[in-house]
């Protein structure tokens, strides 16, 4: 699958979500309600364990996400972050009839079918949690400022640097 490809179709599969969350539920568009998407709209149970090895894990036949408890208290933009980067294994993955007894976000992933499974998942984290038209639309009345744009989208500042990037927003000194 191409790069390319796979970035249209995970960007419409996030848009999808997010059209079906606002049609059932009210609420703001930023920051993305994305622990209500998981829980409200897909039906999948979230919990945070300290113990928990990897960034996040899901468990398809069981609809559960468990997230590490340590990492997200550390930081609620890398809890985002991971939370969308498990919505979109069950998204991308499992409601399109991936029979994966689980998946789990690790730092530790290795080549081939596994790591582009990762990157689509993450590729949807990105496009559910900064949508390209509101990250245009917010980064020219904030001026760019990434700090800002992290907190009004909820995540952290490198990851915006990593949307902006794609996007080709970031400013060249920021490269």
């Amino acid at each position: 699958m191409s790069t390319r490809k796979s970035k249209g179709n995970t960007a419409a599969a996030a848009a999808d979500v997010l059209e079906r969350f606002h049609d059932r539920y009210a609420g703001p568009a930023l920051p993305v309600p994305v622990d209500e998407i998981a829980e409200d709209l897909l039906g999948l149970l979230v919990e945070e364990d300290d113990s928990l090895t990897v960034s996040g894990m899901l468990v398809p036949a069981e609809r559960y996400i468990l997230l590490n408890g340590r990492e997200a208290r550390q930081s609620a933009g890398r809890r985002r972050f991971t939370l969308a980067h498990e919505i979109g294994h069950w998204v991308c993955q499992v409601e399109k009839g991936s029979k994966e007894s689980r998946y789990c976000r690790s730092e530790e992933i290795g080549m081939g079918a596994g790591r582009a499974l990762e990157r689509e998942a993450n590729a949807f984290a990105a496009d559910l949690l900064m949508p390209e038209a509101l990250v245009r639309s917010e980064a020219a009345s904030l001026r760019l400022n990434v700090h800002a744009l992290a907190r009004r989208f909820g995540v952290s500042v490198p990851a915006m640097k990593v949307r902006l990037g794609a996007l080709d927003l970031l400013p060249p000194y920021m490269r």
